[in-house]
């Protein structure tokens, strides 16, 4: 356990300084009801062309964006209360985030981070290589911001993990053969 919760901290941490994970926030600029089409904020930079949104407890589908605007368009319009969340009216200066962040923060009770999510035929393609890639950090630490000095850290946990991976491995093939 504590192995994870160690990789966990510096997968974060490193993502976080190498600039993988953005700290991307934004708020309304005017309030939002039920009969809007078009959702009005500070800036999107830095959020995906196309994905979803959350304000408060609410996420919101969009399939465009400008400068200030999160919107829909005639093939996929703006979607209110995607994935059964209720759709409610916001006031304005509600902040804005992607799923995972919104998620990482809520779980976090605090706001550590938002990132860019994959939606629709990409997720399909996307996860699976997300997976493997997560899978690739935990044995391959990524603490390259720590510099060069102190690489030998990313070796020595590849060892404990691989031989924590081994020893796992022979503890679910079997254990002792009476013969």
């Amino acid at each position: 356990m504590f192995m994870m919760f160690v990789w966990l901290i510096v997968c974060i941490a490193g993502s976080v300084m190498q600039g993988q994970i953005d700290f991307i926030r934004t708020s309304l600029t005017i309030a939002l009801n039920d009969s809007m089409e078009t959702i009005t904020v500070r800036s999107t930079e830095g959020f995906p062309n196309t994905g979803i949104i959350v304000i408060e407890s609410e996420r919101i589908a969009y399939s465009s964006k400008d400068g200030t605007h999160f919107q829909g368009n005639l093939a996929r319009p703006l979607l209110r209360g995607a994935d059964g969340t209720e759709a409610v009216a916001h006031i304005v200066g509600k902040q804005i985030s992607t799923v995972p962040g919104a998620m990482l923060n809520s779980s976090a009770s605090y706001n550590i981070a938002v990132m860019a999510d994959a939606s629709g035929l990409q997720a399909f393609v996307t996860a699976p290589l997300a997976f493997f890639s997560l899978l690739g950090s935990f044995f391959f630490l990524p603490i390259q911001f720590l510099g060069t000095d102190l690489q030998i850290l990313t070796y020595i946990w590849a060892v404990i993990g691989v031989g924590m991976l081994a020893a796992l491995t022979m503890a679910l093939a079997g254990g002792r053969r009476v013969g």
